[in-house]
């Protein structure tokens, strides 16, 4: 009997395969939810502590210092953590170390929302909480980003890598948007008519506890993403020396970053955009005061989550637009258009006088910080070999990560002091410089722009079965 042969696609079928093509793979699938889902809640979580932050009448006058500090204890673990988080990425099965991280980072969501309801004010309880946040977020980005390229075959590899850092960037808008949605009803005073009694939404909310709603809805995202984790079958891990100590194997993963020119090239690339252009969010609560704010006075939490949000719908659109290239020239210069992107858009936001410039603004900066930071993703898990790859990541996740953690304590205790446009402006201004140096003054990064010469060097993942 003759095979049947493949359907054929439409032009939009055609489209939505190649930009989402890794999605043919069932256990890819389940990644892709519990890493939007995660994601999701982590970006909630950390909008939602710093709206918490400037809810305290008692911190007025350090608010931004306090933002940064609970911002750089989430963010500190990335630094301090990933050596060991990368050892346990290459010698336990990647799918089990997931399960156990969603099911922590569950547990703690629960706890902060439990302390909200009880009207503990003591910020340092929170800054306790994110340093654990924080942690299980490192182990669970180097994870999945070590997991990914096992889920597909080599075709799909940069597309799934793409698609993996596509939800971790895109749930900058799921999160927020969620928040945005819950505290908007829960803040509207709606009434419900039962028999005749009126009963209060907004009143039963205070009992519980005022922004309690918001980090409930944190934990069950971190709930969806444990449900999706524990429905992916395929087994693997890294190949560590056993006869060899674990600094040993961990310093292999710092001695092929550093020794392999593109990857080292391009971790120290991503390390300044995040200083630069990524570390803006203890700086969330005053700039949406600046921007959105009917005066530039009043702060309202609402504004946090929607400025929030429209970061992450440019970065949800960037990234998926990204895993659609295939062409390592066209990925190269597309990589020099969203550096300047990246490093124009927050000045525009900075410098904006009008809510509707600001949020055009934020969508644009989401779109080209995102993107580029995909691309950067793409190409280091695309050339690493799968042995060393969770080790490799952490050590990407290490640089970019710790540098996030300090520049976001020094932006928000700058933000006392100065305006947080102002502080975002100049930061813009000084990636600017870094991208036209890079452009005029080296030949490695003409290649990676103009030549496509950022392409795979080792061997790619093994294919993993698709439905």
């Amino acid at each position: 009997m003759a095979t049947a042969p493949a359907p054929q696609r439409g032009y939009l079928g055609q489209k939505a395969y190649r930009f989402l093509a890794a999605l043919v793979f069932r256990d890819f699938r389940f990644l892709a939810v519990a890493t939007l889902c995660s994601g999701s809640g982590a970006w909630a979580l950390i909008v939602a502590r710093g709206a918490w932050v400037y809810s305290i009448p008692e911190l007025q006058g350090t608010w931004g210092l306090w933002v940064g500090l609970i911002t750089f204890a989430a963010m500190s673990p990335r630094f301090f953590a990933t050596p060991f988080i990368g050892y346990l990425a290459d010698r336990v099965t990647r799918k089990r170390l997931l399960q156990w991280v969603y099911t922590l980072q569950l547990i703690q969501a629960a706890v902060m929302a439990v302390l909200v309801m009880a009207g503990v004010a003591n910020p340092w309880y929170v800054v306790a909480l994110a340093v654990i946040n924080g942690t299980l977020r490192a182990t669970q980005q180097t994870a999945a980003q070590s997991l990914a390229p096992n889920l597909v075959d080599r075709e799909r590899l940069p597309n799934a890598v793409a698609l993996n850092e596509a939800m971790q960037q895109g749930s900058r808008a799921v999160g927020p948007l969620i928040l945005l949605i819950v505290a908007a009803t829960v803040g509207s005073g709606a009434l419900l008519q039962q028999g005749g009694a009126v009963f209060n939404v907004q009143n039963l909310i205070f009992t519980l506890g005022t922004s309690s709603i918001v980090f409930w809805a944190c934990a069950a995202f971190y709930l969806v993403a444990l449900i999706s984790a524990l429905s992916i079958r395929t087994v693997s891990s890294g190949n560590i020396d056993r006869r060899r100590s674990f600094w040993v194997n961990t310093a292999a993963g710092f001695a092929y970053a550093y020794s392999t020119p593109l990857v080292f090239g391009i971790i120290l690339m991503a390390l300044a955009h995040c200083v630069l252009v990524m570390s803006f969010e203890s700086m969330l609560p005053p700039l949406a005061r600046e921007k959105l704010s009917p005066d530039g006075m009043t702060f309202n939490q609402n504004d946090v989550y929607a400025l929030m949000t429209a970061l992450g719908v440019g970065a949800l659109v960037s990234s998926v637009f990204v895993g659609g290239i295939v062409s390592h020239l066209t990925r190269g210069r597309i990589f020099l258009l969203l550096g300047f992107t990246s490093s124009l858009t927050p000045i525009g936001l900075g410098l904006s006088a009008q809510t509707g410039v600001s949020v055009v603004a934020a969508v644009l900066m989401g779109l080209g910080t995102a993107g580029f930071m995909t691309i950067t993703h793409t190409i280091i898990q695309s050339v690493v070999p799968d042995e060393i790859r969770g080790r490799v990541a952490a050590v990407y996740s290490m640089h970019v990560g710790g540098s996030m953690a300090f520049a976001n304590l020094l932006y928000g205790g700058l933000a006392d002091y100065f305006s947080a446009g102002n502080v975002m402006a100049v930061a813009g201004a000084a990636f600017t410089i870094v991208v036209v140096g890079t452009v005029v003054g080296s030949g490695f990064w003409r290649g990676v722009y103009f030549r496509g010469e950022a392409r795979p060097v080792a061997a790619a993942a093994t294919p993993a079965g698709g439905d």
